[in-house]
């Protein structure tokens, strides 16, 4: 498996992984933390109720693009 393709899908599974995976520590740890803090802050003002499961696969989509573009050879 290439390494963007299996950085994609442990940033899908939890943000942020893929990125650590590559290398990236300190953006993977930005990357999981923004991810974690969207739905907090969405739920606690009741505005991502409705939508919740919508808002977690777009993290995960999100955070997997990220790494998957992130992946491609350092210069």
């Amino acid at each position: 498996m290439k390494r963007s393709t299996k950085a994609s899908l442990l940033s899908f599974v939890l943000p942020g992984a893929g990125l650590w995976y590559r290398g990236w520590q300190k953006l993977a740890i930005a990357n999981f933390l923004l991810a974690a803090a969207i739905p907090i802050v969405g739920l606690t003002t009741g505005f991502l109720s409705e939508h919740i499961q919508w808002i977690f696969l777009a993290i995960a989509a999100g955070s997997a693009g990220i790494a998957h573009s992130m992946s491609g050879p350092r210069e």
